[in-house]
């Protein structure tokens, strides 16, 4: 049908021959719906043509007009659109949507008198209607007006959206208009409910299901290209579309894919702001080319000469790639072409926060809450802002280090610590002395984490974030003790303070991610990323092991958190390629020319040879890694006709067969533990070490044994099975706190104290090591060493001060006569009849 009236239409609009064509039937109103799907699919060139020739036909509706000038403007015909907006209304005076429509083409143009005209136009006809006889469109536009006239967005959503739908609940535009206004003000969540009623109610749009892909864009990477996909599949000519997914191939530094998403933009709307913006960032980032850079933002403001939404846009996609300053500067050339442009300010105070400057962020963030009181993000920062103010903040002369108040006592002196030999190591390593002090924040809640770094909650799984000389990072207090290994992330995150500095910010994330994670693993070798049976698996996969040249999209919307874990791990085994390989030297000058501005495959090209090369022979490099992990081993699952699940002994007789198979082993393992054979299970755990040496994890031939052996109460063999896992696994706490168990009756004091440090590393709230080690301190007579921990011990276990007090007054009667008597009147009064703390007193008298 619709492709009858169009061919109709075409004939009409292209040859005249008006008399073989029923133009009475071809322009009735019941075929204003096939033509408004034309345009909903992206046919904007023949939507235009109907609609011109609908108005040299003279038709009554103002529909048929209002199709085409929405037509033009996603051909990119914006002023043709207004002028011809501006006559039609001369013939429906009061058409609110016709009203709104020139609205929105005049703030396109930068004409502020038009749209104000057209405003006023909309107020006279909202007058002259009384509310009961609109339509829900035009509601819908009432709202929108109301809007730009700064009504509050939430009363603009109940009084009119609601309404609107309320009215005429297929009508996509009061889905769009408030789902679109959530993201607006920062909350996808509730955008992300509007637009699925409206999906619901209407059925699909490209429009809806593009705004489902911005509403997950932050929180659900896979929702949001699945989305984005839909809306391409259903208009193929999106813009919209296509410049959000450009968006998100440059996020993931896949620039010429990018740059082609940005044509096919341009090839229909040659003037388009946002497609010139985004080719501005790719000049910058990829061809590192400001002269191509400066040229496309020319183009960017040829419609319209200062249109804020350019520097904004050129200055976000900065933000993403670590360019805060340059982005801070662009929203503030934003600002001055509009100062009240709030996705500039909102942007800037991001920035702000990245760069450390905390104040002033934060009275940026209050003047939007006073502009706009819907602004989600504006809020968080709010109340981040009054959760902060409690922290503790210890200034030095090379850190900054803020945490809430509890934090400090239990951990801040071992992160200062821990930094300033960071930054001895790994400054010296990379030619860098820094001359201004780095501000290093620990947040008590995820949420506060979350919104301190990404403007927003989410973050799930995030421990650290780095952004050049400002490192957040969640406190060791609220993750899952035994799983994250604080110590470590803090010199992972420490190494991209340096290594950013030194390319000046202009280094792929993979080559970032990668040295880190290199640099823990020469740090302490129970660090880092180690090849695993999960790791080789992925190797050995094609479809998984990524190019080096393609490594950084790795991170950009990962399969499974597996998947981003490897993408960490490739990017560590890349970096140690490239040094063994070509040493360190030529590594050096591959960060010097990314400094210098060289894109990344260039820098690899001037100093160790052509990127294809060097990707064949780092593919051989980790493959070898991964074949020779386990290379004794048979891996294979065994198939189905090998083994019959009613007849034990075909499995018996299986492993007979294949005394190295892993899964064999491990079910054989699994079944005689489940009844107790300890005995038994030894020789497997055996076995799986020999064909696995280098598998320390969870369910490792080490464990294992280490289990059985607990059972079997072989202490003493238990405990060196588990000294091989504590030195080779930095997240072993089950294994810390055994061995702490074990060591302390036995007094080998400093196998005690390593491990209470390993463990504290893991979760230093916890108080067992914090006491082993403080008692291990005292035994290797290191005083002040277990004075810190038993302050430690008094901050976490109150309930035993009595004795805390004592033991510290013992260590400071020397040396702190005065401290001491404190805490041992502080331990007398918990407990008045402690015989030794009475006798120390006596003496003192």
């Amino acid at each position: 049908m619709i492709r009858t009236i169009a061919s109709a239409v075409l004939l009409f609009a292209v040859s005249l021959q008006a008399q073989q064509i029923d133009l009475e039937k071809i322009f009735e109103e019941k075929n204003l719906g096939p033509v408004g799907e034309l345009l909903a699919r992206g046919d904007y060139e023949l939507v235009a043509r109907i609609g011109e020739a609908a108005a040299e036909k003279g038709l009554k509706s103002p529909d048929w007009r209002i199709l085409r000038f929405k037509a033009l403007r996603e051909m990119g015909h914006v002023q043709q659109a207004m002028d011809e907006c501006g006559k039609a209304l001369a013939l429906y005076p009061g058409n609110f949507e016709m009203l709104m429509l020139r609205h929105d083409l005049a703030q396109m143009l930068g004409r502020a008198d038009v749209a104000a005209e057209s405003l006023k136009g909309i107020n006279e006809a909202a007058k002259a209607k009384p509310s009961k006889d609109r339509t829900a469109m035009e509601v819908v536009v009432l709202g929108r007006a109301a809007l730009v006239l700064k009504a509050d967005a939430q009363k603009v959503i109940a009084q009119y959206f609601k309404i609107a739908q309320g009215k005429d609940a297929k009508l996509e535009a009061a889905y769009l208009a408030e789902g679109n206004l959530a993201l607006d003000k920062d909350d996808a969540q509730h955008a992300a409910d509007v637009f699925r009623a409206g999906l619901k109610a209407h059925g699909e749009t490209a429009e809806l299901r593009l705004g489902l892909a911005r509403a997950f864009q932050s929180s659900d990477r896979e929702k949001a290209m699945e989305n984005l996909q839909k809306a391409l599949e259903l208009n193929p000519h999106l813009a919209a579309a296509h410049l959000l997914r450009a968006e998100q191939l440059i996020g993931g530094e896949k620039f010429i894919e990018a740059e082609a998403a940005i044509q096919l933009v341009l090839d229909q709307d040659a003037q388009n702001p946002v497609a010139w913006s985004l080719r501005a960032v790719v000049a910058y980032l990829f061809q590192a080319d400001a002269g191509k850079m400066e040229d496309a933002r020319g183009h960017a403001l040829e419609r319209w000469a200062r249109n804020p939404e350019v520097d904004h846009t050129i200055g976000r996609c900065l933000s993403r790639a670590y360019r805060f300053a340059e982005s801070a500067g662009l929203q503030r050339q934003a600002l001055e072409f509009d100062p009240k442009y709030l996705p500039a300010k909102m942007q800037l105070c991001h920035d702000l926060l990245r760069l450390g400057e905390e104040e002033e962020a934060w009275k940026l963030a209050e003047v939007i809450r006073k502009e706009d009181g819907y602004n989600i993000q504006a809020h968080n920062l709010e109340k981040l802002e009054k959760e902060m103010g409690k922290y503790v903040t210890q200034s030095f002369d090379d850190f900054i280090l803020k945490m809430p108040k509890r934090d400090w006592p239990v951990y801040g002196a071992r992160a200062l610590d821990l930094l300033r030999d960071a930054k001895t190591v790994l400054g010296a390593k990379y030619g860098l002395d820094l001359k201004r002090p780095v501000l290093v924040e620990f947040f008590g809640a995820q949420q506060d984490f979350a919104i301190r770094t990404f403007g927003a909650l989410g973050g799930q799984g995030m421990l650290g974030v780095c952004f050049g000389t400002v490192v957040t990072m969640n406190s060791p207090g609220s993750l899952a003790h035994g799983r994250n290994n604080w110590e470590s992330t803090l010199w992972h995150e420490f190494c991209h303070v340096i290594t950013l500095t030194v390319t000046k910010n202009r280094m792929p994330r993979w080559l970032s991610e990668g040295i880190s994670v290199h640099e823990e693993r020469q740090r302490d070798p129970a660090w880092g990323m180690w090849m695993g049976e999960k790791f080789r698996e992925m190797v050995l996969d094609e479809e998984t092991l990524t190019p080096m040249s393609r490594l950084s999209g790795a991170f950009m919307g990962p399969k499974t958190q597996d998947h981003l874990m490897f993408a960490y791990y490739e990017s560590s085994q890349a970096v140690e390629f490239l040094l063994e390989k070509f040493g360190k030297e030529k590594f050096q000058g591959i960060l010097h020319d990314l400094a210098e501005g060289k894109r990344i495959n260039d820098a690899i090209g001037a100093n160790v040879g052509g990127i294809e090369e060097v990707e064949k022979q780092f593919a051989s490099y980790i493959t070898a890694k991964a074949k020779g992990f386990g290379a004794k081993a048979d891996w294979e699952e065994p198939k189905p006709e090998e083994l019959n699940p009613f007849d034990a002994g075909s499995f018996t007789e299986f492993l007979k067969k294949h005394p190295n198979n892993l899964w064999a082993l491990q079910k054989e393992a699994d079944a005689l533990m489940e009844t107790k054979k300890w005995a038994e299970v030894l020789p497997l755990a055996d076995k799986l070490i020999e064909l696995l040496p280098e598998n320390y994890e969870g369910d490792s031939g080490y464990a294992l044994k280490a289990q059985a052996l607990r059972q079997m109460k072989r202490t003493d063999d238990e405990a060196a099975v588990l000294r091989k896992i504590a030195a080779k696994s930095s997240s072993a706490q089950s294994a810390f706190l055994r061995l702490i168990e074990l060591d302390v009756p036995a007094k080998r004091w400093p196998e005690v104290k390593a491990n209470a440090l390993r463990s504290m590393a893991l979760n230093p709230f916890l108080v067992t090591p914090q006491k082993a080690l403080a008692d291990a301190c005292v035994a290797l007579k290191e005083n002040p060493g277990a004075i810190a921990a038993y302050e430690r011990v008094l901050v976490l276990d109150p309930g035993g001060g009595a004795q805390t007090h004592f033991k510290l007054a013992e260590l400071l009667k020397t040396s702190d006569a005065t401290k001491a008597k404190r805490h041992l009147l502080d331990s007398l009064a918990l407990a008045p009849r402690n015989r030794e703390g009475l006798e120390l007193l006596r003496e003192w008298k």
